[in-house]
């Protein structure tokens, strides 16, 4: 049974309106199918008395077509031309409505899916504010790459299939009732029935063997397989081969049980079919041979097309019935993401900040992810401006909650943060955007030309300052050799631009825009070594010039040359000072700089393990 009011919220959105003319072409079209096999009666009818001289056409028990005198008195050959015209003609407005209600129906689920998409994004920021901005990436990639999409296939169809489908339905279903009413619900009774067996049996397929036993038998089989040789090194006297048979021979059985049970599917299936049919032809046998006031052969096939229309609509909404059960779950889920929070203050409500006169403070925060696992436990900071901070912790998902807590995204389940007293979820995400800025080995790159993702929205910036800056990353020269130099067109992930080249144009960006708090995420060294890191001497110059930068290195030079090095032990402080002082006091900070930046590591380990196997016996 389907549920009409499923999408009832989605086809109530401002988008859903305005296609009032679909309806009039779903319901022309729904129509028109009973209206063609009416038409095809009277063709067939004309053809097996070699003209209509009657003034009625009788197609059945209670269906009778008039006609008129004019008609009836013309050659069979121009009845049977004007006919076939008049149901050319219809057949051709029929595909008409269709592919109208169709484009129709397309357009309109296209256009709330879209308004969908941008109320996303919107809520995206929002949310990020409590649940972080890593956790948006997760719930927009389920949402846009698998709810929405459901969503606008339930909705096409829906714009599809209603009122046209109901329409042809309830249509053939009366045009059938008037041809004969005992054979139409003998038809439809054989029909059920014959539904129901097949699903019945159908049901009786065990899914379980298919989607956990006989794939549980397999892994347990490729695992004896791998134990094998450690076994016969025990001399275990063929356990592994025995294990192995005994699995194998379990495995076959229950692949021997489910293809019985399938086999019988179709054999019975096919038998039902049949009595249906021997049943109908039996009917409709006794009525065009029993009397003489039985159907006849136009009458059988106007029968007969109408069941078929029936049943190719019910078909219709029973695929219907199937998409809107998942689309309907897809709906409820992205109302839930789009539900307005009250853990955050209304923008309106919040203040300004021009820039950082004292410090950031973080003090006591506890984090939390949806698990209940901590992120960060009772974590207490002071960050001055002037300074550079680097971030280094056992578990990366820890420093990276800390620096999205300072662009305010995340919302600490203890203790709170701070800029200049300001706790941050009272000022305006707008300010945040304009005092906070964020760069990554990838940039971030949005979709323009590089002068428009160096100078964004400042009309200030001037063409020598955007010079300067690249020169000063050393990426100027790159980017005078690409096709058309700055005004050269690049995307995320844009193949043309390698790592370096990204990470020095967001860095470029954050020394023309000047950022009171810049947070960088360092790419890994490049493969040449270099004398001289010119981001990292970009960081100094912000530095000298007011700006907290908030580092996380992966380059063993940005840590030497921070004022303070954060060192977080999981959800936990585990110590602060200088590279050098925690190098002397810090076992654990030893630990991490031996595994990032021990150039000799892996080569040692290799050697070891080579070593290692040789030794053996």
């Amino acid at each position: 049974m389907i549920r009409f009011n499923t999408l009832a919220r989605l086809r109530h959105e401002p988008e859903a309106r305005g296609f009032q003319l679909s309806y009039l072409w779903s319901s022309l079209a729904g129509l028109l199918v009973p209206t063609l096999v009416i038409l095809v009666g009277m063709i067939s009818m004309l053809l097996d008395s070699k003209g209509l001289k009657e003034s009625t056409v009788t197609l059945g028990t209670h269906l009778a077509i008039p006609l008129s005198e004019e008609y009836t008195t013309q050659k069979p050959l121009m009845q049977l031309t004007q006919l076939v015209g008049f149901t050319l003609l219809t057949a051709t407005i029929f595909a008409g409505c269709v592919w109208l209600q169709r484009r129709s129906a397309d357009a309109r689920a296209n256009q709330i899916v879209k308004s969908l998409h941008g109320r996303i994004l919107k809520q995206s920021l929002r949310r990020a504010e409590v649940e972080g901005a890593a956790a948006q990436h997760v719930r927009a990639n389920d949402i846009i790459g698998n709810q929405l999409p459901c969503v606008q296939t339930g909705l096409s169809q829906w714009y599809q299939a209603v009122p046209r489908s109901l329409l042809t339905l309830l249509g053939c279903v009366f045009l059938a009732l008037l041809v004969n009413v005992w054979l139409a619900v003998l038809a439809v009774i054989s029909g059920v029935l014959v539904r129901r067996s097949f699903r019945k049996l159908h049901q009786q397929k065990d899914t379980e063997l298919t989607d956990w036993e006989v794939p549980r038998s397999r892994q347990r089989m490729a695992s004896l397989v791998g134990q094998a040789p450690l076994l016969a090194r025990l001399q275990s006297q063929g356990i592994a081969d025995q294990a192995y048979q005994q699995e194998l021979d379990s495995m076959f059985r229950k692949i021997d049980m489910q293809h019985s049970r399938q086999a019988r599917i179709w054999p019975l299936v096919f038998l039902a079919v049949s009595t249906a049919i021997a049943v109908m032809i039996l009917g409709l046998g006794v009525n065009l041979l029993g009397s003489g006031s039985g159907l006849n052969v136009p009458a059988a096939l106007v029968l007969g097309l109408a069941l078929g229309g029936a049943a190719s609509a019910a078909g219709q909404l029973q695929n219907l019935g199937s998409q809107l059960t998942k689309s309907g779950e897809a709906s409820d889920a992205i109302y839930r993401y789009l539900k307005r929070s009250d853990e955050v203050a209304p923008s309106e409500q919040r203040v300004g900040l021009a820039g950082i006169r004292d410090n950031v403070e973080i003090r006591d925060v506890t984090l939390s992810d949806s698990n209940g696992e901590l992120i960060l436990s009772h974590l207490s900071l002071e960050l001055y401006p002037e300074q550079l901070i680097a971030l280094m912790g056992t578990e990366q998902v820890s420093t990276r909650a800390l620096t999205e807590l300072l662009m305010g995204f995340g919302l600490p389940g203890e203790g709170r943060v701070s800029i200049d007293g300001i706790p941050l979820r009272d000022i305006h995400p707008q300010a945040l955007a304009r005092n906070v800025m964020w760069i990554e080995p990838d940039g971030p790159i949005w979709d323009g030309t590089i002068l428009e993702n160096l100078s964004g929205n400042d009309s200030g910036i001037s063409s020598s300052d955007v010079f300067d800056a690249l020169r000063e990353v050393n990426v100027y020269e790159r980017i005078q050799r690409l096709p058309e130099g700055l005004n050269t067109i690049v995307s995320a992930n844009d193949s043309m631009l390698g790592v370096e080249t990204t990470y020095g144009i967001a860095v470029a960006r954050a020394l023309l825009h000047k950022p009171p708090i810049l947070l960088a995420l360092e790419p890994p060294p490049p493969a040449e070594h270099m004398a001289e890191d010119p981001c990292l001497n970009a960081f100094k110059k912000l530095v000298r010039g007011g700006t907290l930068v908030v580092l996380l290195p992966r380059r063993l030079p940005s840590l030497r040359s921070a004022d303070r090095v954060v060192l977080l032990n999981g959800a936990r402080l585990a110590g602060e000072g200088n590279h050098g002082e925690l190098l002397a006091t810090s076992d654990l900070y030893r630990h991490l700089n031996y595994l990032l930046f021990n150039p000799y590591r892996h080569q040692k380990r290799s050697r070891d393990s080579a070593a290692k196997i040789h030794q053996r016996p």
